[in-house]
Order: structure tokens, then sequence, then C-alpha cells
């Protein structure tokens, strides 16, 4: 595959990788809403149960799935984009979709022992004296590496060369978590604490939380097609491939 990096496909990408955090972020809200009848807080990267919820148990888990399901969703359709039957454009979005939901992370977050799964694997199986706390971890990081693994193997295999498989693919599943954290974790959230936009537009949520999704919807639509132009098929012999 040949490779073509712009300024629009760098600012479409890393757009892509905020918005993906905010409608992971937003899907536990809402889900906590619907379960509970009232909004908890949603600041940048973290969200709340409201405080008077009165919904207890495993039902509640569904908060906790709502965020991953977003992410593994689109990593599968990712999946089925980078297929060969499909367009040197089509493929182009579905890998940066795939990497954009930041799969490597949810890995890492697994092994630690972390992560919305793991939790949610916790809620439902862990036993109160948590006798099978090593278990129930194993078990979660064996379903984290089923949802992962193929779709980053499939990207791994459109790959050609050297410096694409062991520079730009590990480049593209390790950089979208950084990038996440300084410009979301540190950079915005360093920005609520001191004020800026700070008035909450409906209970826990700050003017700020929804002017920065508003503005990465924009840069995504703006230079979406970028994204398709990322990949570009080559001509080698007469023929098309990738």
């Amino acid at each position: 595959m040949k490779i073509t990096f712009s300024v629009a496909y760098i600012i479409a990408f890393i757009s892509l990788i905020f918005l993906i955090q905010e409608v992971h972020d937003w899907s536990h809200v809402l889900t906590a809403n619907w379960l509970c009848g009232c909004f908890g807080t949603k600041a940048f990267d973290s969200w709340t149960f409201c405080d008077h919820c009165e919904v207890s148990g495993n039902i509640l888990v569904l908060a906790w799935l709502a965020g991953p399901a977003v992410n593994y969703i689109l990593i599968w359709i990712a999946w089925s984009m980078m297929s060969r039957r499909n367009s040197g454009g089509t493929r182009s979005v579905g890998f940066s979709i795939l990497f954009a939901a930041n799969p490597f992370v949810n890995v890492l977050a697994a092994i630690g022992g972390g992560g919305d799964i793991t939790q949610s694997m916790r809620m439902i199986f862990q036993h109160p004296d948590g006798k099978n706390h090593f278990t129930v971890a194993i078990a979660s990081l064996f379903l984290v590496l089923v949802l992962t693994v193929p779709p980053v193997l499939k990207a791994f295999s459109m790959a050609k060369t050297n410096a694409q498989k062991f520079i730009l693919i590990p480049a593209f599943l390790i950089l979208p978590n950084y990038i996440k954290m300084l410009f979301v974790t540190f950079g915005m959230s360093f920005l609520l604490k001191q004020g800026f936009f700070q008035e909450e537009v409906f209970n826990g949520t700050s003017l700020l939380v929804l002017i920065w999704l508003f503005l990465v919807a924009v840069l995504v639509l703006i230079n979406y097609k970028s994204l398709s132009n990322f990949i570009r098929k080559k001509e080698k012999r007469g023929t098309l491939r990738i």
C-alpha cells in the first residue's frame, strides 16, 4: 500500500480519536441516565453516575459496557471496511477508524487488570470474597484480545514494506493514547479546572465539554475526505494492488 500523509489527514485522524472518545464517554453517561433517571457528571475522559441513582446491582453493568461497545463496534466495522473486496478509499477509512478507536489501550488496561470490560466482568462474575479475582481478570483479557487482535492483524496484512509493518503500524497503535492524554487528559481537563467555559449547560456537564465535542465533530466532517486518501492503490505490472 502507498501511504500519503497530509495536514488534512493528520487533523482528521487526531480529531477522530477525540470524537470516538467523546462518543465512548457519552454512551456511558446516557446509558447511566437511562438506568437511573438522572444525569451524572461528564468531564473530559471521565463520567459518574448521578448521586440520587436508586438502581443498584448488575443492571449497572450496562452503563459500563456502553462505552467499550462503541469502540468495539467501530473496530469491527473497520475490519469489514478493510476487506480486499473494498476500494482503496474504503480500506483507508477503515484503517483510520480502527486505530482512532484506540484498540491497544484496551489491551493495556486489561493486562493491568483495569478497563471497562474488566470492571463489567467483575460486577457480573466476581465472587463477594474476591477469590476468583485473577480468573475474572484473565477471562477479561482474553475477551479483549479476541475483540481486538483480528482487526489489527487485518491492518497489519495490508502493510507491504518493513517500514509499514514495524514503524507505521506500531505508531498507529501506540500514539493515539498519548495524543489523547496530551490534548484531553492534560490539556482540556486543565482548562476546565482553570474555569474556562465552566458554566453548566445541564446538570454535571460544562459548556467547554460541549464546545469540544462540537469542534472535533466539525473537524472530522471538514477533513473526512482525507481519510479515504491516506492509503492508495498503486499500479504494478498493469494491475491495481494494495
